[in-house]
This record gives C-alpha cells, sequence and structure tokens, in this order.
C-alpha cells in the first residue's frame, strides 16, 4: 500500500493531465453522444411508426374502394325496374352480373317489402306457399279412374295408354296437362316402348319446364330422371350420362326452384346415377375431361350446400336486424356483421322498396382483396401485416413470437370487417442496429472509449513498469551494495592484518596480496559493468574495433581470468579449432562479455569442477562456446535473461547474488558486432552459451 502511495505520488501529474485532457473529456462527449443515439433512436421509431401509420390508411383506404365498387353495384342494380315489379328471372339476369364480375360474393338475397326473401342463387322464384289444385270434371274423374284401374289393377297398358290420351286432350289447364303426359309417358315405359316414353318425356320437358306434380314437386325433374333411366335402358348410357350431368348442373344452378329439402334430395339421386355410369357402368371412365367437370360440379354443389345451410341463418338472425337497421340507416347503404357459429356473417345492404344484400364471402375477400393490397403495398418494406378476428384468429399474416414495441392496430372504416389490422416491422432489432452502426456518434463514442481504455491501459502500465522498475532498482542496489561488500570487507580485514604487523611470513603476505588484489579486480569489474550499462541506456557507449588474433586473444583472456580466481576452485578447459582466422572486435568489450560468461559459469556450477571454452568457425562466423555443468536455467526463463536486472529463481534458491546486468551487457557487446548470442539450457544438466561474430562485419 506504502508503495501504491509513493507511485501515486510520483505520477501524479501524470495522472492528473490523464483526467483531465482524456477521461473527463470522453465522459461528457460520450454522455452527448448517447443522447443523440436516443433521440436519433426516438426519430427513427417515429419515423417507422409514421409509415406504418400511411400504410394502415392506404390499406384501408384501398380496401374500402374495392366495398365502393361493389356497393355502387348494388345500388345501380337495385334501381332497375325488375325490383318493383318482382320480375324474378329479370332480377336473376341483373345480379348474376355481380357475380359474373368475380367479386368475393358468397350470398345474394332480396328482402321484399312484405317479408318475404328471394335467394335467386338457389332458386328461380321465391318458395310457393300455397298452389291451387284445379278440379276435374265428373267425366274427367271417370276417365282418369278407368285408367288408374287399367294401368295399376288390370295392367291392361294399351287401354291406359289410350285413356291417358283422351284425359290428355280433355284437360286444358297447364298442370293437369303435364300430369297427364308423365302417367302417360310412365304406361308407355312399362310397355316397353322406350321410344315413345322418351318422346313424351321430352315433351314435358320442352314444353311445361314449370310443371310441378300433385305433391308440389317440379315435374320436369321428374321427366328428366325417366329419360335418363329410358337412355340406359335403350343402351344410350353416353346421352344418359350427359343428361344426368347437365340435370345436376341446372339443380345447383337454381334453375329448379327447389326447397333445401328437395335440393338435397334431387343432387343425391343425381350423383348416385352419375356415380354409376361412371364408376360401375365405366362410361367415359377414362375421360379426364369429364372428371375434371364432375369435380368442378362436385366443388359447387358444396359451395350450394353451404349457402343453404347459411341461408337459414340470413331468415332467423340476419333479415330481423337487417329490417330494423333500415329504418335506422340514412345512407344510401349500409354494412352488418355478426358471428355466428364462429364465423362471422358479413352483410352490405342496399334499400330499395325492400332490401338487396349481398353475404361477402370472407376467405376470398381476404384472397382476393386483402393479400394482393399487402402484397402491393409492402413488396419492398420490411413490415408484418397481421389481421385477426374479434376472437383473436389470424386470417392474415404470421403472428411473431417476439411483439414489436413499433406497431399500429386499427380497425377497418365503418368497423366493417370486424377485424383488426397489425401493422409491425419484420426485424426491428436488425433495422435499427443498422442504423445505428451509421450513426456518426456512435463511432464517436466507440472512439473515446477505445482512447479512453487504450489511455487507461497505459496509464496502469506506466504505473506497473514504475512499480516494477522501482523494485528492480531496489534489488539492484541490494544487489549492488552486496557485490561491493564482500570484497570491500575481505580487502579491510586482510589489510588491518597487515598493518597490524600480524602476517610475518612472506607466503602468507603473498597470499593476502593476492586475495586483495583478486577482490579490486572484481570491483572493478563490476564498476565498469555499471558505467557500461549506464553508457547503453544514455546511448553513449562506443566500441573500438581492431583486428585480433582471436585464438591467441581468448587463450589470454580465459588465462587472465582463470589468474583472478583461486586455482584450485574450477578448471576452464580449452578446446580451439586450428586456423581461426583474424576478426575485427572491441578486445575490452569482448573479454567483458567472456568473463561474465566465465564467471556465470562459475557462480551457477557449485558441484562441478570444470568448465569447457570452444573457439569454432564457420564459412560467416566465428564461434565461442562457454558450457558448463551447472544448475541449467528453466525453459519459461531462457528469453527473459538477457533482460536487464533479470535473475531466474535458480539464482535466487542457490543464494548468488549479482546484479542482473553480465548477461545485457553481453546481448548488446555482441549486437553491436553484428553478431548474436544463443543459448541452450536444462535444469540440473547444465547451460551453453554460444556467441557468434561475423568474420566480415558489415560495421567496418
Amino acid at each position: 500500500m506504502t508503495l501504491l502511495k509513493n507511485l501515486f505520488r510520483q505520477q501524479k501529474k501524470l495522472i492528473i493531465i490523464f483526467l483531465f485532457t482524456i477521461v473527463l473529456p470522453s465522459l461528457a462527449l460520450s454522455t452527448f453522444g448517447i443522447l443523440a443515439i436516443k433521440n436519433e433512436k426516438y426519430r427513427l421509431e417515429q419515423k417507422i411508426l409514421e409509415e406504418q401509420q400511411n400504410a394502415m390508411m392506404l390499406l384501408k383506404k384501398q380496401f374500402s374502394n374495392q366495398l365502393k365498387i361493389i356497393e355502387e353495384l348494388l345500388e345501380n342494380t337495385a334501381q332497375l325496374t325488375a325490383f318493383s315489379d318482382k320480375d324474378y328471372t329479370a332480377m336473376r339476369k341483373n345480379l348474376n352480373l355481380i357475380l359474373t364480375k368475380n367479386q368475393p360474393v358468397d350470398q345474394v338475397f332480396v328482402i321484399f317489402e312484405e317479408g318475404e326473401a328471394f335467394f335467386p342463387l338457389l332458386q328461380n322464384a321465391p318458395d310457393v306457399t300455397e298452389i291451387l289444385e284445379p278440379s276435374l270434371t265428373s267425366i274427367q274423374k271417370s276417365i282418369l279412374t278407368r285408367s288408374r284401374k287399367a294401368e295399376f289393377v288390370n295392367q291392361d297398358f294399351g287401354l291406359a295408354i289410350t285413356l291417358y290420351t283422351e284425359l290428355f286432350n280433355r284437360v286444358s289447364e297447364y298442370n293437369l296437362k303435364a300430369q297427364m303426359l308423365n302417367d302417360l309417358a310412365r304406361v308407355q315405359k312399362k310397355s316397353g316402348k322406350i321410344v315413345s316414353a322418351t318422346d313424351t318425356y321430352k315433351r314435358i320437358i320442352e314444353q311445361y319446364p314449370l310443371s310441378l306434380t300433385s305433391s308440389k314437386l317440379p315435374l320436369v325433374i321428374t321427366a328428366e330422371l325417366q329419360l335418363i333411366d329410358c337412355n340406359r335402358n335403350s343402351g344410350n348410357k353416353k346421352q344418359a350420362l350427359a343428361r344426368a350431368l347437365t340435370l345436376y348442373e341446372k339443380i345447383l344452378n337454381g334453375e329448379m326452384n327447389l326447397n333445401e329439402n328437395q335440393f338435397h334430395m334431387y343432387t343425391e339421386m343425381s350423383t348416385e346415377i352419375i356415380n354409376k355410369l361412371i364408376y360401375k357402368e365405366q362410361v367415359f371412365s377414362s375421360n379426364q375431361d369429364l372428371r375434371k367437370n364432375y369435380d368442378i360440379l362436385k366443388k359447387k354443389y358444396r359451395l350450394r350446400a353451404k349457402q343453404w345451410k347459411d341461408r337459414k341463418q340470413i331468415e332467423v338472425e340476419i333479415i330481423p336486424s337487417l329490417k330494423e337497421l333500415k329504418n335506422q340507416s340514412k345512407t344510401r347503404s349500409f354494412h352488418f356483421s355478426r358471428r355466428i357459429q364462429r364465423e362471422d356473417f358479413l352483410i352490405t345492404a342496399v334499400p330499395i322498396s325492400g332490401m338487396l344484400c349481398v353475404k361477402w364471402n370472407n376467405d376470398r375477400m381476404i384472397r382476393e382483396w386483402l393479400q394482393p393490397i399487402v402484397d402491393n403495398l409492402f413488396l419492398n418494406e420490411r413490415f408484418n401485416v397481421v389481421i385477426t378476428d374479434l376472437n383473436g384468429g389470424i386470417l392474415l399474416g404470421e403472428a411473431h413470437q417476439k411483439k414489436d414495441p413499433i406497431s399500429v392496430t386499427s380497425e377497418f372504416d365503418d368497423y366493417f370487417p370486424p377485424w383488426k389490422i397489425q401493422i409491425s416491422r419484420v426485424s426491428s432489432n436488425n433495422e435499427l442496429g443498422i442504423n445505428l452502426f451509421k450513426n456518426y456518434y456512435f463511432w464517436s463514442i466507440l472512439t473515446l472509449l477505445m482512447i479512453l481504455i487504450f489511455g487507461t491501459s497505459l496509464l496502469i502500465r506506466t504505473i506497473s513498469r514504475e512499480r516494477e522498475i522501482i523494485a528492480i532498482k531496489s534489488d539492484f542496489i541490494a544487489s549492488v551494495s552486496h557485490e561491493l561488500k564482500t570484497p570491500l570487507t575481505s580487502i579491510k580485514a586482510l589489510t588491518e592484518r597487515l598493518i597490524a604487523g600480524k602476517v610475518k611470513s612472506p607466503e602468507k603476505m603473498h597470499e593476502y596480496f593476492t586475495i586483495i588484489e583478486q577482490d579490486a579486480n572484481k570491483l572493478t569489474q563490476l564498476v565498469k559493468n555499471t558505467l557500461d550499462f549506464s553508457k547503453i541506456e544514455e546511448g553513449k557507449k562506443e566500441y573500438i574495433f581492431e583486428s585480433t588474433d582471436i585464438t591467441s586473444w581468448l587463450n589470454r583472456t580465459i588465462d587472465e581470468f582463470n589468474n583472478d580466481y583461486i586455482p584450485e576452485r574450477i578448471e576452464t578447459r580449452k578446446n580451439f579449432d586450428p586456423e581461426i582466422p583474424s576478426i575485427s572486435i572491441d578486445r575490452d568489450a569482448i573479454s567483458q562479455c567472456l568473463n561474465n560468461l566465465l564467471d556465470n559459469a562459475i557462480k551457477f556450477s557449485p558441484d562441478s569442477r570444470f568448465v569447457e571454452v570452444y573457439l569454432k568457425k564457420d564459412p560467416d562466423f566465428v564461434i565461442i562456446e562457454v558450457k558448463d555443468w551447472g544448475i541449467g536455467i528453466p525453459k519459461e526463463n531462457l528469453h527473459r535473461i538477457f533482460d536487464k536486472f533479470f535473475q531466474g529463481p535458480p539464482s535466487t534458491q542457490q543464494s548468488v547474488k549479482g546484479t542482473g546486468l553480465g548477461l545485457a551487457l553481453v546481448k548488446h557487446a555482441i549486437e553491436a558486432h553484428n553478431g548474436r548470442i544463443e543459448v541452450q539450457s536444462s535444469l540440473g544438466q547444465g547451460s551453453t552459451f554460444t556467441i557468434f561474430v561475423p568474420i566480415v562485419n558489415p560495421k567496418l
């Protein structure tokens, strides 16, 4: 903690400058930048919201325009005299114009002032509530009784044919004449006169298309079914199939004026005949066009069956409400909706003497109107449109699990249809992200943050480095003090003994003087290393290169080094190759390098008795190797041993003191000679330092 306080006091000025020039301006600019980004984001969100609102208006407007087209068509159609005159044929003809325009209309119906309803898609006239059966004269009744007896009791078909023909000629009423022809055709068929029966049934169909049976059923359908049977019996099955398909289509088109029960009964009979002819009797079984047309008719049947079902709901729940709305409405047309059995009944009504109404086909309205509008409006936009009913069921689009905060929800104009429209973005985060990365303030803040981080890390690194340097200097001072203290203490003790005259023997005196000289040399080497390091740090170190016989110089240097140590302590072995060329070196610098390497070898080889020095050459370099068998260097420290002041764990474990400058000086001196130094070492197996000095120094 004390060390940190000292560092802070030492770097106080730097820290204050950093705070006021980088930190505070960066924080201020970052704050303004964040506010600007928020404003930009708000502006972007408002822009997107405005675009969504405009899109919503366009969607509703285009949909309303589609509705207005049909409303105007209904209003124009309602003005025709056919509605006031109750001309059902003309009404059907004009109302079919609405359907042939391929609009999504599901049902068309007319409500007359008297209250009855007419559904032109299902019938060619309203239901007949009462039909007066014409009465027969007594003579006609007598003939009819005799003909029935001849046909059903006596089975005298010839007499029955004569009597039915006579009765047909006597009656004049439309339905009675058609019924007599039907009785006549029936007897002809029973008697085997298929051709005559066929002609008679054709006559009923052509001359009495609106006739009814005594049970109020369309006689023409009975005639058609019997005619089909006649064609089958006569072997003309192709014609029978064609007639059956035509009858089926007429029933589906509402040309027979049937009620719902009659519709289902006769369509079932028709499909039974058709299926028998196609699948059982194999008439045109491989004709793909025939099958395709039949599939279209079956699809149409499902539509008509639903329309008959809807008619009940319309008559019971819709028409009474429409009558009330008509009295309240002041517009030329109005809309009405009601949910019945999980289906929205959407009605548009135009008042006439009664009302002309259409029920919309919801699926087609979505598929043929809304989907194209959405596709055209949002072809190049990143918007998602979802239309739902009042219960939340999705009618168009796809709901996203993650709700977009920027979205617009609205209803259709006049709440018709009663559905909700929601417009949101497909991917809000990506869109905002893209605009954010294009924002000037974003990059400014990012740059400031990078500068702040860089400056902070640099400041921390500087303080840490200062702390490390302080620790290194402390260790250096302690090491230098130790290195100075040991030889000085020895010199002082020996000198005191000599001065005091306590040493009388010349041999002992010589030994003392030798030790004093060795300690003095150590002090000289220590001071020299320190001064050289100081010069190197200041960039003032200079080298003087001289041509040198490297073999003799190296031999002499090793001997001088050995003389400075007690000879018994260690042995230096020389291994010199012959014919080593002379090279240019700074003799003092390289001598100092060699002394440092030898000194380290001795220090870190407590159990070894010798050091080997090799002199070699290759084509480009003279190579000097110093090899010991000492404690070695860990692999993780090999790359740091040439750093100044560095001393690895093995040196501290061995209690070996030093300044940590020796190898740093060696590396600098060798590189100044344009050479290099390498080291190989293993723990417990010693180290080998190799110096490469170029034979030809390019610096000279």
